[in-house]
């Protein structure tokens, strides 16, 4: 199998080689990592040139630093701050919420890419500029990865640091930060595997509006009503544990790090009983499978018209 061409009017050819400069405009080889590489540079391009993308990674930022205001409900000097109220406030409660508040802002920059390519005609161009459908599906999918996970890492960050600063100001004990560093971890992955799973869904859907709601309502409300039919039905009773996002509450959080008179409570907000490991296994394997499905669908179907 031959390696791609591609034209690159800006490639000056390489000084080294014997047969001379390589002319502008002249079709060149490109290998399958550098097109990958190009391709992941073509989509960030896309990505950071967005007004949208900036003004919403402000708005994280803000209210990442305003996390520490959260903490100051229970900080006093007699009650010291746990490291499990610290890593639910850093992940934006998703006990009460059933997806981290984070992943709204996320999901605008990982549908906004690829609902602008198929939806208004200009996926053509792209898979002329990164040499192919797949090429172009698997830079989507890094670079959200990669976004998604930068996102969730510099909101760790932000808010570990108000935490800690209003934990200061109370007069109370800091938390054990070292027990807060997993937990913030797997928030870290969760958010990766989530940007993934926006863009699959909505090259699936190929409309950007079908794709949000049901990103939003299917773990707020769709996920539970089928997790209480499956309890009724004989000998499912316990698939509702392995439900796509069951299993990813599980994964942000260690119910067993509770107190023992919080534990019921937060069982139940969670929705699963699986054990922290294994629900990190399963989410990201129904990531891979959404994000496989997604491939089949953009490479087989063809744009709408602009």
């Amino acid at each position: 199998m031959t390696a791609p061409v591609t034209t690159d009017p800006t490639d000056p050819g390489d000084p080294a080689d014997p047969r001379g400069a390589t002319a502008p405009g002249v079709p060149v080889a490109v290998g399958p990592a550098e097109a990958f590489r190009r391709a992941c540079r073509y989509e960030w391009r896309h990505l950071s040139a967005l007004r949208s993308t900036w003004i919403l990674l402000g708005v994280v930022a803000v209210l990442s630093l305003l996390t520490g205001l959260t903490i100051l409900l229970d900080a006093d000097a007699q009650h010291p701050v746990g490291s499990v109220a610290v890593a639910d406030a850093i992940a934006w409660s998703p006990l009460a919420t059933q997806v981290p508040a984070l992943c709204f802002f996320v999901l605008v920059l990982a549908t906004g890419p690829v609902s602008t390519d198929l939806v208004k005609g200009v996926a053509r161009t792209t898979w002329l500029a990164v040499n192919g459908r797949g090429t172009a599906y698997a830079a989507k999918c890094a670079v959200g990865w990669v976004t998604g996970s930068a996102v969730a890492a510099a909101s760790a960050l932000l808010g570990s640091l108000s935490c800690a600063v209003a934990v200061a100001v109370a007069g109370a004990p800091q938390p054990a930060w070292s027990e807060v560093l997993t937990p913030a971890v797997r928030f870290i992955g969760w958010m990766g595997c989530w940007a993934v799973l926006c863009m699959a869904v909505a090259v699936l859907l190929r409309n950007r509006t079908a794709a949000v709601l049901l990103l939003v309502l299917w773990p707020l409300l769709g996920e539970r009503l089928a997790g209480m039919l499956l309890r009724y039905l004989p000998g499912l009773a316990g698939v509702s544990d392995w439900l796509p996002f069951a299993a990813g509450r599980a994964m942000l959080t260690d119910v067993s790090a509770y107190a023992a008179d919080d534990r019921p409570f937060a069982q139940a907000l969670v929705g699963s009983h699986l054990a922290t490991p294994v629900a990190a296994g399963v989410f990201c394997l129904c990531t891979a499978a959404v994000a496989a499905a997604g491939l089949w669908a953009y490479r087989r179907r063809d744009v709408t018209a602009a």
